[in-house]
């Protein structure tokens, strides 16, 4: 297009295609400035995301480290094996307690766990279970482990010992003898003679629901009566046997004290077999006070 126009339309219109040029190039920078300004936003917000999945990451790697170091911790036993054979046998002995007819001899059982090794402080190697839990691996890796329980019989000409059913209703036979109803305590006066009969249908009553610290309850609830009806007996007719029951009494209510579930956490069968004995002896010297 030549510089200098002869013709004034020629002019005119090489100005119009000039400024045409000219406002295409302003709208070609408008375009390209947001063209940049749009990828510096997106640049940043590219960033936060890179920061935010930076963090995540960092936090979901120490939270697989605390998962790990959880399911460590589940490997460990649900119970030592030993004080789950003990829970078994004090679970039979109590079947036993409650049958006053029958009597179970032995117990077998097959377990299937996991098995856990420990070593104690002691350098032994402790035996545990861990019941199955579908996130620690498959059933098919169970172990199992069959055992079998035994009771002991008494020496040769030595008595058995009476189960718990048995002396329960001896201890009722005995309390509920006339003899007993001279001797009241409290306001107003009750016989102790009485509440112990009371109590022992209250035991029966429950047979269906007994646990070893039930039984401990109960136990503690007959001593206590006792103790004060030994009381009663010593203070109406001083004698060596209301000293013999005061003494046996006595040596019933701490047994159930030491046997409390806040002294103890754990019972064997051996521990209700003693509970037994203990109920029954001041049952004996009580029926010798009264005949």
């Amino acid at each position: 297009m030549p510089l200098v126009a002869l013709n004034l339309d020629q002019a005119r219109t090489a100005y119009a295609a000039l400024e045409l040029r000219a406002a295409t190039s302003d709208l070609q920078i408008a375009t390209l400035q947001a063209t940049v300004d749009a990828l510096n936003t997106s640049q940043a917000t590219v960033l936060d995301r890179a920061n935010l999945l930076t963090q995540y990451t960092v936090s979901q790697a120490q939270s697989n480290a605390q998962l790990l170091a959880n399911q460590a911790g589940q490997v460990a036993p649900d119970i030592p094996l030993n004080d789950f054979i003990a829970a078994l046998g004090l679970a039979v002995a109590l079947g036993e307690a409650s049958m006053p007819d029958r009597a179970i001899t032995s117990v077998t059982t097959s377990l299937q766990a996991y098995l856990t090794f420990d070593t104690a402080q002691d350098g032994s190697t402790k035996v545990g279970v861990r019941f199955y839990q579908p996130e620690l691996g498959q059933p098919t890796a169970l172990a199992t482990a069959t055992f079998g329980i035994e009771k002991i019989p008494p020496q040769p000409g030595a008595p058995a010992p009476r189960n718990l059913y048995t002396v329960l209703q001896s201890k009722q036979a005995v309390y509920t003898n006339p003899a007993w109803l001279p001797f009241m305590s409290g306001t107003p006066p009750v016989s102790p003679a009485a509440q112990v009969v009371t109590e022992v249908a209250r035991i029966f009553a429950n047979i269906g629901a007994w646990t070893f610290p039930y039984i401990v309850q109960e136990a503690a609830v007959i001593a206590t009566l006792e103790t004060t009806l030994a009381g009663l007996v010593a203070a109406a007719a001083p004698s060596p046997g209301a000293s013999a029951y005061a003494n046996i009494v006595a040596a019933l209510a701490n047994l159930a004290s030491a046997l409390n579930p806040a002294n103890r956490s754990t019972y064997v069968a051996g521990d209700l077999y003693a509970l037994t004995a203990a109920l029954d002896a001041t049952t004996r010297l009580a029926q010798t006070l009264v005949t």
